[in-house]
């Protein structure tokens, strides 16, 4: 898989499939976004963000949305006592603003697991083209930091939320 040709940039410089507890955390963030795909597809999946050199990309930019949606929940979690003491409208605005923030989970795993698709479909040339390939990978990082982004944005509302 791809976790292997990822290394730690700080001491000690293991792996990502290494199985050190900062790399189980990291893998478990990738495997939530990747939640929609069997085994035999992250397979795929794995190979396809090789070729295309962005194993980084992905992974980092998925691994920090998927961190600030687990950062959230947590933090639910952990204030769930105080839910009976939010009015009704900032029930509400927490509801839609929650919502809003799995939808950006949601449109990144399924356009991951369209990346696949599109690979094994040779759309655009990117199955037999390693050049198109990139390119059409780096869209995808794009969008998926255009949804951290927004995530990152959804989780400081949230947590701004008064009395809560």
């Amino acid at each position: 898989m791809a976790f292997k040709r990822l290394r730690w940039h700080e001491e000690p410089r293991e792996t990502v499939s290494d199985n050190t507890e900062r790399s189980k955390a990291y893998r478990k963030l990738i495997y939530g976004i990747l939640n929609d795909m069997n085994t035999n597809e992250l397979k795929k999946f794995s190979e396809i963000i090789i070729l295309a050199n962005e194993v980084e990309g992905i992974f980092n930019t998925a691994s920090a949305l998927e961190g600030n949606i687990d950062y959230v929940i947590v933090h639910l979690y952990l204030k769930k006592d105080n839910l009976d003491k939010l009015e009704i409208l900032d029930l509400e605005k927490l509801k839609d603003l929650f919502e809003k923030l799995l939808s950006t989970k949601e449109t990144i795993s399924k356009r991951l697991k369209q990346l696949l698709l599109d690979y094994q479909d040779d759309k655009n040339s990117i199955e037999k083209d390693t050049a198109k390939l990139k390119l059409h990978v780096n869209e995808i990082i794009k969008q998926i930091e255009e949804k951290q982004e927004e995530a990152e944005k959804l989780k400081s509302d949230i947590l701004s939320i008064k009395n809560f």
